[in-house]
């Protein structure tokens, strides 16, 4: 079973599971990590909650670098793996990732839930301010209380003022409205630094 199989059927649960929730979104491929990494699917609602999905035949050579990425920004992380790889996955994901297990059944995947994920315990603010662009960057800021000599700055000193300066429940909940509100762009990306 290949990775586009796994992501319609998993995006297809999630998209029926979230049915008419205005405030979630479902996105394909969202930029972390100054784009160095990217969250395969990413729910966007009261959490970021990403997906990354490794079929049988994808390699996890990188499994264990994606897996640092993905526990820097993201509130609750899921791993999407075929039967091949699920040995070998356990031992390269933290503990509070949860585990989807995929098999193929009357030739369509079939998810199975192994193990929910659990609240991702060191998330880091400068990460997670990076998944902002600079307007957006900027808004929090001023609407923080900032003048706007901090707006003039470069975007990675935006970020940086925002990690030390905003409550990291306040940072999150701007990001994840921020990346909502992109929800129609087809592949989301982070601003460069």
């Amino acid at each position: 079973m290949h990775d586009k199989e796994i992501r319609v059927a998993l995006r297809t649960g999630l998209q029926q599971k979230y049915l008419g929730e205005a405030d979630t979104a479902v996105i394909d491929e969202l930029a972390i990590c100054g784009g160095r990494n990217r969250i395969d699917l990413a729910l966007v609602n009261g959490v970021l909650h990403g997906f990354e999905l490794k079929s049988d035949y994808d390699s996890l050579s990188r499994l264990a670098e994606q897996a640092k990425g993905y526990g820097t920004v993201c509130d609750r992380v899921t791993l999407v793996v075929g039967e091949r790889h699920i040995r070998r996955a356990v031992e390269l994901i933290p503990d509070w990732w949860g585990i989807i297990l995929v098999r193929r059944s009357n030739n369509r995947p079939v998810l199975r839930n192994l193990k929910y994920s659990q609240a991702n315990p060191l998330i880091d603010p400068f990460s997670v301010a990076r998944l902002l662009r600079r307007t957006e960057a900027e808004a929090l800021l001023l609407k923080q209380g900032r003048g706007a000599s901090d707006c003039r700055t470069s975007r990675r000193q935006l970020c940086e003022i925002l990690a030390k300066t905003v409550e990291l429940g306040i940072l999150r909940e701007h990001v994840r409205n921020c990346i909502r509100e992109r929800r129609s762009v087809v592949k989301p990306r982070s601003c460069g630094d």
